[in-house]
This record gives structure tokens, sequence and C-alpha cells, in this order.
């Protein structure tokens, strides 16, 4: 599959213009980039466009209304709550989300220059933060994205993407609903190479748990997230019940007492 990934200003006329232009180029799929914090905000492109809903909906539904192939958005996580714009994209018709993008940063400043870093003729912007510390980001944001289409957009698909650099950090995305997998900073980092390795090492972790397809444990992470009052009921019942095996205060003693009390404590 050729899979397009576009990216274009606010005006109907250019989106258009760029999906026909590919579709003639014989592509298989788009990807809406609302999502790169590079990608010229200042003329609400990339994720200053998928900052705000109401006109990534708008843009969804020109490039809808031209495309004649299958359509994913790309979701920033630039956003508090990233199921807004995921909601609106799938309004609009998009077949599927993938998430997520770079997280806005600043990496540093030159304590020698007292610069912002990095520094392009002294001055710089802040850029987008990826590889392996954002996947507990992405892992978070797939998860909503994935129980939102559980819910309310049925049938439509979910690409994971942030930090991914194993077989097994794959595995995490779809335990958590993700139908498809994308990698970027890491194949930079070391070459097309890593792709076999990452599949070997997702296949023997699906030989492990007995699946046989992707399908076999796709979400099945998902039913164990609950709300923070949920957690804190558990925890309190969990320890209710260890503390009734302790009938007097003598039999807190020794190694026991090491044991229960850490019991205890850690829920």
């Amino acid at each position: 599959m050729l899979i397009a990934s576009i990216m274009e200003e606010y005006r109907k006329d250019a989106w258009v213009e760029i999906v026909e232009r590919c579709q003639a180029a014989g592509v298989d799929a788009f990807e809406c980039n609302f999502s790169c914090p590079h990608g010229l905000p200042e003329r609400r492109m990339g994720s200053a466009m998928g900052e705000n809903p109401e006109i990534l909906e708008e843009v969804c539904r020109w490039v809808m209304g031209a495309s004649k192939v299958p359509v994913w958005a790309k979701m920033t996580p630039n956003v508090t709550h990233i199921e807004d714009p995921t909601r609106a994209a799938l309004r609009a018709g998009c077949h599927g989300i993938s998430a997520i993008n770079t997280i806005r940063s600043v990496i540093g400043v030159n304590l020698d220059t007292l610069r912002p870093e990095p520094s392009v003729e002294g001055f710089t912007t802040p850029g987008g933060y990826s590889s392996k510390a954002i996947m507990p980001v992405a892992l978070r944001m797939c998860m909503e994205i994935a129980k939102l289409i559980q819910s309310e957009f049925p049938g439509r698909s979910l690409s994971g993407i942030g930090g991914i650099e194993s077989g097994r950090d794959a595995a995490q995305f779809l335990l958590l609903g993700c139908d498809t997998i994308q990698v970027c900073t890491y194949v930079m980092k070391v070459g097309y190479r890593c792709i076999k390795a990452m599949c070997d090492d997702l296949a023997a972790f699906m030989e492990q748990h007995k699946f046989g397809t992707l399908a076999d444990f796709k979400g099945h992470s998902l039913q164990y997230f609950t709300t923070h009052y949920d957690l804190v009921r558990r925890q309190a019942e969990a320890r209710s019940a260890r503390a009734a095996g302790v009938k007097s205060d003598q039999e807190w003693r020794g190694d026991d007492f090491v044991r229960q009390s850490d019991a205890l404590a850690r829920g």
C-alpha cells in the first residue's frame, strides 16, 4: 500500500487539489496531518489545525468529499482531551485515526550562550519531542481513542504511534485497541532493518500467550481501566480482606510482619 500523508492550509480548494492530485498518482489511502508542530502553525497548518475540533471537522469533510480511498486523521497530543478532535474527525466520516504525533517542547537552554536549543542563527522555536520518552503519553491517548471508538464509532480503525522500538512495544499498543502500528523515529535511528526484529519480537510475544492472530488480543487490556474512585474502593476491600486474616497482635512478628505490612501498604 502507498499511503499519502497530506497537509495544507485552511482552504478548501487547497485540500481538494492535493487529494485529487495524489489520487491521480495512484495512492491507496490518505493520512491527514492535523498534528505536526513543525507544520507552519502560523498559517493554521498541522497541529494548529488539529487543536481546533471545529476546523478539523470542516477540513475532514472537505477531504472526505473529494477522496475515493480510505482516510485517516492524525491527531496531535498537544490538546487537553484527545477525544474532542478524534470525535470531530470520525463524525466527519474519516475511516480511522492515527495517534500520536510529537509533543511540542523546548529541549533546553544552553547555559554558556544563554540561548534556547536547537539554535538556528541564535534563535529557535518549540518543536516536536519524539522517540521512547513519549510512549507513555501515546499509550494513554491511544487507550482513550480506542474506548471512544468502541462506544461511539464501532468499526473505525486506530493506528498507534509513539516511541515504538520493539515488538513488545507494538504489542502494548495492540492490547490497548490499535489496529496497526507506525514507526518513524526508531527507523531514523537504526534503519529499516529494525522491522524484521520487531516482527520476530511480536511473533514471540504471541506464541508466549498462544495468540494465533492480532485480533485475538486487540483491545484485551482496555477492560482493566477504571476510575480513581474505583481503584481506591478495590484497594480498600483488598486490604480489609488481608487484615482480616490476622487474629491477634501476636501474629504480627518476624518475617510474617514484613510480608503482611508490605501487602497492606502496596494493596
